[in-house]
């Protein structure tokens, strides 16, 4: 089997003026994604997902379709060990991070949607098989304009309504005292029985995160997420040891020789993954099998459309180190319309199952995202 062609596919959707999110540092107005289509000889096509958090889409789209398509047409889809490295090579000269990554990581997920569909078995499985259901975490608590802080609460009530165990939300843009009044209101509507972390996105000094995980102690965390610089994985380790509560990190590094560096200097507790901007599945299962080395467990970072939630959901399931998988619960079509035949449900425990059908499980309905397509 050999791959012929390489594809991207740009999408946006404009958040609502009154939807709109913050985080610590940022408002989010749109949400884009970049599907790759990657066809084979076989008449197998495979799907992936390019993140494009960082900047315009159009940019990881023209990588994906100038540079780095270009270079796996020909090769054998099953040896994504070989394309990876390959493409990891030829572009280190211009980045070995950030946007460049990004595109390798969609065609890689790609490959492994191809790899699923034609082996007739679910990429959880091609990935080990560790499990066919995970906890889901109800990603929310984005800063909102004009909202009192009671409205934290409300959302994160709804969630655990809805079946909700475990439960992330932001902190780090306001005074300290404020975020940790946030988190005792949004503690006392989710119960002392769930699972409640906090996001920083990396907005607070060494010094302010031990500051606000002291702060925090009367409302058990689970963790605090990226309280700190990635650039700065000395002062992680130093926040991590002293905060009573976990410490998870860090979506916005890539590859395993990031990761490494990391994890050699115990810069965290809990090793977060996203597998549309690390390197791909070909990476996040690498990084995985040296973050068990560590005993340290892996979760799965997902913040766009349907197929990076799936590509984490499979991630998670599949590595002997996997737990909970992120579900944002912010307005994106891009993510809850995405599919013909799949949409996330809970069971009765707060977990959500891992499809079963070959590849992700999942058939695009591109009917239903056309009206944000942008290329």
């Amino acid at each position: 089997m050999k791959i012929i062609s390489v594809k991207s596919m740009t999408y946006r959707y404009h958040i609502p003026e009154d939807q709109q999110f913050g985080n610590s540092t940022r408002w989010n107005t749109t949400k884009n994604t970049v599907l790759v289509e990657v066809k084979t000889d076989a008449g197998i096509t495979g799907y992936g997902e390019a993140d494009a958090a960082g900047g315009p889409a159009e940019s990881t789209a023209y990588l994906i379709d100038r540079e780095i398509g270009p270079y796996v047409i020909g090769k054998d889809p099953f040896c994504v060990d070989e394309i990876f490295e390959d493409l990891y090579n030829r572009s280190m000269i211009h980045g070995r991070r950030g946007i460049i990554m990004h595109a390798i990581s969609g065609v890689d997920c790609a490959l492994w949607d191809i790899i699923g569909k034609a082996a007739g078995q679910p990429v959880y499985k091609l990935l080990g098989g560790a499990r066919t259901k995970v906890q889901a975490y109800h990603s929310g608590g984005f800063y909102r304009r004009n909202v009192p802080d009671t409205w934290y609460g409300e959302e994160a009530r709804l969630g655990y309504e809805k079946g909700y165990r475990a439960f992330k939300m932001k902190i780090g843009r306001y005074d300290l005292e404020r975020d940790a009044e946030r988190v005792r209101i949004v503690r006392e509507a989710i119960g002392p029985d769930s699972k409640l972390m906090v996001d920083v996105n990396s907005n607070y000094t060494v010094k302010q995160a031990i500051q606000m995980g002291e702060k925090l102690k009367p409302y058990n965390l689970f963790f605090m997420e990226e309280p700190v610089s990635v650039e700065d994985p000395e002062g992680s380790a130093i926040v991590a040891r002293n905060i009573p509560m976990n410490l998870a990190g860090y979506e916005t590094e890539y590859t395993r020789y990031g990761y490494r560096n990391l994890i050699d200097k115990r810069a965290m507790d809990i090793v977060q993954v996203d597998s549309t901007r690390c390197g791909g599945l070909t990476e996040s299962r690498k990084i995985a099998a040296y973050a068990s080395a560590h005993k340290l467990p892996v979760t799965c970072h997902a913040f766009a459309g349907g197929l990076t939630f799936l590509a984490g959901l499979h991630f998670v399931c599949g590595v002997d180190n996997g737990f909970l998988c992120e579900c944002e619960v912010n307005p994106n079509p891009l993510r809850t319309d995405m599919f013909k035949n799949y949409r996330m449900e809970l069971d009765e425990d707060g977990y959500i199952t891992v499809p079963e059908k070959p590849g992700f499980g999942a058939e695009i309905d591109f009917d239903a995202i056309e009206q944000y397509r942008i290329g």
